[in-house]
């Protein structure tokens, strides 16, 4: 076993240093070619190039300035290898607990590396409002919900595939597990949840009851009962709960959301102080906690997109073009 981490630390050793001596050979190649170039003009009064000007100026050959510009970008990005190397492998368990602002600044680091921009794609959204949008609206109308969030989920969740069946065993366009699907087809006295209408059903019921939930966390219920979905309501209420015990308000997404890496296992020694009898989170320990966090970004994103396709189900949404019409 030692032998083999001793090659492995060998051959990180030889790449690095095979790395670094090519990032040196094509500066070295750069400042060459310049300083020739420079020489080329002194001596010569003929252009060296037909982009040269008559005066003896030299123009900016866009080939060369490329070329130059992806050296320079190797160069810089190489030049930086330690900083991402300890982003990527940072470990908060090798430093003390008097670090934690470094920590959370890592990690907020790491997180901005592998953040991903959302760009907005359609997928098959309008052959799922022209099969199953009458059933949504219907549903949503009900709920008080906006049939549009409920769009944004299934894509989510499904990406608007009927049969989708998750690694966990989560089935159909809601991607309802198979012990609430249970509990949901006895209390809505429903044949079974998969189904796509069925589901629907189910998945729509059960995403209102945790909109209910959050009611009085204002606008931003949407949000709580969405991370709700994802994760589970216990889930949710332990974010909240250590939010709180920082002292900032626990009704605001933007704020608990910021308070989910500590529900992860290796958060032990604050979960202590939040929970100093039971010493963890009651709903238990989330190290996937980045999941629910994205989960709501990517369904609010999708969501505002929709709204400017699709019109509104409630009354304030057709209260709002009245308005408009008669500016």
């Amino acid at each position: 076993m030692h032998f083999k981490k001793k090659n492995i630390i060998t051959y990180l050793t030889i790449l690095l240093v095979f790395i670094a001596f090519m990032t040196a050979v094509v500066h070295s190649f750069d400042s060459c070619k310049d300083k020739k170039i420079k020489s080329d003009v002194k001596e010569n009064d003929e252009p060296i190039s037909p982009l040269q000007e008559d005066e003896g100026k030299q123009r900016t050959n866009p080939i060369d300035a490329g070329a130059k510009n992806t050296s320079y970008s190797i160069e810089k990005f190489y030049a930086g290898w330690q900083w991402i190397f300890n982003v990527v492998c940072f470990n908060k368990m090798m430093y003390p607990l008097d670090t934690a602002m470094k920590s959370s600044e890592i990690e907020n680091l790491r997180l901005h590396l592998f953040d991903k921009k959302m760009t907005f794609t359609y997928g098959n959204v309008n052959e799922l409002v022209t099969a199953y949008g009458d059933v949504i609206k219907e549903q949503c109308n009900h709920y008080k919900l906006d049939w549009r969030l409920i769009l944004a989920m299934i894509r989510q969740e499904s990406y608007f595939n009927p049969e989708a069946v998750s690694r966990a065993g989560a089935y159909g366009l809601m991607q309802i597990m198979p012990g609430t699907g249970m509990g949901l087809q006895n209390e809505l006295k429903l044949e079974d949840t998969k189904t796509p209408y069925n589901n629907l059903t189910a998945g729509m019921y059960y995403y209102a009851t945790l909109v209910a939930s959050f009611e009085f966390t204002g606008e931003d219920r949407i949000k709580f009962a969405l991370a709700a979905y994802n994760a589970g309501l216990n889930r949710v209420v332990d974010a909240m709960t250590i939010t709180n015990y920082f002292g900032k308000d626990y009704n605001k997404w933007d704020n608990v959301k910021e308070y989910y890496p500590y529900l992860a296992s290796n958060q032990d020694s604050i979960q202590r102080l939040v929970w100093p009898k039971l010493g963890r989170p009651p709903g238990g320990t989330l190290n996937n906690w980045h999941e629910p966090y994205k989960y709501v970004e990517y369904i609010i994103f999708y969501y505002d997109n929709y709204k400017k396709i699709y019109p509104g189900n409630l009354p304030e949404d057709k209260q709002t073009k009245k308005k408009k019409r008669k500016k």
